[in-house]
């Protein structure tokens, strides 16, 4: 049974917009704009003082607000809110494969939670390095490795693996649809796009800040759509490999 993209994307969508999935987005939009007002605020270069080949065109993207802490409040801050939005990635990944769309069960937050964030933080940076040396390897191979790794994180929230233990699952997982997953993958980029294009563009007419929780509106609905999209995947992947598991049964 090959996957099923649009069902995953209409999957994805339709617990991105549903309660527990609203909720999630205004959790990570908070998270976002906390983590601008933690953030140490970088004095800007008189515009005079750099060489004139070498100033910029134009301005950036909308600036965030900054309580303009010290670095050693700002980072300690920082850090505390680096370890709320594990807990309510993890949280977010359990319900979306659970199909809870109404109520984010207390539990999801709770269980096992330390084991599962250091695991989460771990396997995040093992996992970076191994995709980022298998870019440097002429790109294919990264995108191998992204592809067939990409639901460890699923097996750590959900199945309580350790990281190690849900790469290994991972790749098992992906084994024969990794084409399919790539193709997905790219779909999904391509909405992304559309949707930072969709909420960016006017945020650059308005004023900074104003500009900044616009642009941040859809940056937290992307990240549920995203992480709804993989809890999406990862079901029919599981269903796909009990239903080939019970046609081999089957026949011996």
């Amino acid at each position: 049974m090959a996957i099923d993209i649009s069902a995953v994307l209409e999957g994805g969508y339709e617990r991105t917009i549903a309660p527990t999935g609203l909720q999630f987005a205004v959790i990570f939009y908070v998270i976002s704009l906390l983590s601008a007002l933690f953030s140490v605020e970088v004095e800007p270069v008189p515009a005079d003082s750099i060489p004139g080949d070498m100033a910029p065109a134009g301005g950036g993207g909308p600036a965030g607000p900054s309580l303009g802490l010290s670095p050693g409040i700002a980072g300690v801050l920082s850090l505390l809110l680096a370890i709320v939005s594990v807990v309510v990635t993890i949280a977010a990944i359990r319900t979306f494969v659970a199909g809870e769309t109404e109520t984010i069960p207390r539990d999801f937050a709770r269980r096992n939670i330390a084991w599962a964030g250091v695991n989460f933080v771990v396997g995040g940076i093992v996992f970076g390095i191994a995709v980022a040396i298998g870019f440097v390897l002429l790109v294919i191979p990264g995108l191998f490795l992204l592809v067939s790794l990409f639901f460890w994180t699923i097996f750590v929230a959900v199945e309580d693996e350790n990281f190690v233990e849900g790469f290994q699952s991972s790749w098992q997982l992906t084994g024969g649809h990794r084409l399919v997953l790539f193709a997905l993958g790219v779909i999904v980029v391509v909405v992304a796009i559309v949707v930072s294009v969709v909420f960016g563009i006017p945020a650059l007419f308005l004023p900074d800040v104003l500009g900044f929780l616009l642009s941040e509106v859809g940056s937290a609905l992307l990240t549920v759509f995203f992480l709804a999209t993989a809890a999406e995947t990862y079901t029919q992947l599981v269903a796909t490999e009990a239903a080939e598991s019970g046609t081999t049964d089957s026949t011996l």
